[in-house]
C-alpha cells in the first residue's frame, strides 16, 4: 500500500514540514515578539516609576522642599525646589516623548497614569508658577501638550 521511493518519502516529508513547519515558526516567532515587547513595556514602566520614586524620596528627605502652595523664603530652599521641579519636568518630558500617542492598548494605560501625575502637579501652585521657564528648549509637542492641559501660554 505505501510503495514508495526515498525521493518520494523525502518529497512527502518536505510538504509536512512546509505545512506544518512554516505556520508554527510565525506562530513562535509572533509569540517571541509579544513577549519581547511587554518586556520593554515592562522595562519602560520601571525606570520612568524609578525615577518619579526617587523624585518623592527626595522630598521626603527634604520636606521642606514638599511645600507647594507658597513661596519658600530660603533662597536655597527654592533654588533646591526649582531643581526638584527641573526632575519631574524632565521626567513628564520622557514619558510624554515614549508613550503619548501610542496606540499599543498597555502604552495608553501607562500614559493615562502620567496624566495623572501630571495633572497633580499642574494643581500645586509653584510647579504651575515655575512652568513656563521649566518648559524653555524642551520638545516643541510636549511644550504644547502641558501648554494644553495647563492653560497656560508655554513656549518650547
Amino acid at each position: 500500500m505505501f510503495d514508495y521511493d526515498l525521493l518520494e518519502w523525502s518529497e512527502f516529508l518536505s510538504y509536512v514540514a512546509t505545512v506544518i513547519g512554516i505556520p508554527m515558526a510565525i506562530y513562535i516567532f509572533a509569540h517571541q515578539e509579544r513577549k519581547e515587547r511587554r518586556i520593554e513595556q515592562q522595562e519602560i514602566y520601571d525606570k520612568l516609576m524609578g525615577h518619579y520614586t526617587e523624585i518623592q524620596n527626595k522630598l521626603f528627605e527634604h520636606p521642606e522642599l514638599d511645600i507647594h502652595d507658597r513661596p519658600l523664603e530660603d533662597p536655597e530652599d527654592y533654588r533646591r525646589q526649582y531643581i526638584l521641579y527641573e526632575m519631574v519636568a524632565s521626567l513628564f518630558e520622557r514619558s510624554f516623548i515614549l508613550l503619548h500617542g501610542e496606540e499599543n492598548p498597555e502604552y495608553a494605560r501607562m500614559w493615562n497614569s502620567w496624566v495623572d501625575y501630571i495633572k497633580y502637579w499642574l494643581s500645586q501652585e509653584n510647579f504651575r508658577q515655575a512652568l513656563p521657564k521649566l518648559m524653555e528648549g524642551e520638545d516643541p509637542d510636549f511644550v504644547a501638550y502641558m501648554s494644553k492641559i495647563s492653560g497656560l501660554k508655554l513656549v518650547a
